[in-house]
This record gives C-alpha cells, structure tokens and sequence, in this order.
C-alpha cells in the first residue's frame, strides 16, 4: 500500500517541493504539499494539515517538515504522536524525497521514514574543487557532470 507523505514547511518550502517532485518524477496522487505562511498560526496550520487527513483518512501518512523544531514540525508531531499509522521526519532534501517516493510501495511506513532520513545524510556531499592545472582534459569539467 503507497502511503501519502504530506510536505509542511515555512513560507513555500512545502509547494516548491512539491513543485520540483512533480517536474522530475510526474504528478504523485499520494504527495501532499501544505505551507505555513506568514499570517498563519499554529492553529490554521493544524486546520490545513486535518483538511488533508480528512481526504486520505485511514491511510497510512509520512510528514516531512522542513526543520525540527519549527511550529510546522511542532503541530505534525502533536498529530503524528497519538495515530499508529503517521510517522514524522524533518530536515529532508530533494534528493531524499524523490528516493522516498520510489520506495514508497516497497517500505512500510517505519521503513520508508527511516529511509528517508538515511537518504537524507547519503545525498548530503560536498564538491571538491578540481584544481584545472592537474586535469588532463579540460572539457570534462566544462561539459559538467
């Protein structure tokens, strides 16, 4: 069974996500994109999160926020805590949440929140600088990845 994830983040983290997801990987059924803008509160936030439960009730739920801590984060958790079937995770990237979206019919629901986290810290990297002096070809750094 896939399980919905629901993206909740400050300002337009949420959407652009969700705007980036549907550009490389198509339009999810199951990904949810909720924004806590500026004139809300932490009350019309859990307003807008229980309008989406309301639409995929009963159904497993996976929360990605964009940081820990943060009312977003804080207002999930309050949910997430007293319902078996929601997991939450924070601090994700790009890169982690299309991985995630993959798996997704292939994990549980614990699985695919530890995977996401997992992913996460795996798709972090720093790029070294290649110094051009020691490159042979220098096309391969002009053409790019």
């Amino acid at each position: 069974m896939k399980k919905n994830i629901i993206l909740i983040g400050h300002g337009n983290y949420a959407k652009g996500m969700k705007s980036s997801i549907d550009l490389i990987a198509g339009i999810n059924s199951h990904l949810f994109a909720i924004d806590f803008a500026e004139n809300d509160s932490d009350i019309t936030l859990k307003e807008k999160i229980h309008n989406v439960i309301n639409e995929i009730i009963d159904q497993p739920i996976l929360f990605v926020c964009d940081i820990a801590g943060g009312t977003p984060f804080k207002v999930a958790a309050g949910i997430a805590n007293f319902n078996d079937n929601m997991e939450l995770v924070a601090g994700c990237n790009l890169s982690s949440l299309l991985e995630a979206i993959f798996q997704n019919d292939t994990l549980s629901l614990d699985e695919l929140a530890e995977f996401i986290v997992n992913a996460s810290k795996n798709s972090t990297i720093r790029f070294k600088k290649i110094v051009v002096s020691q490159v042979k070809n220098v096309q391969e750094i002009e053409d790019g990845i």
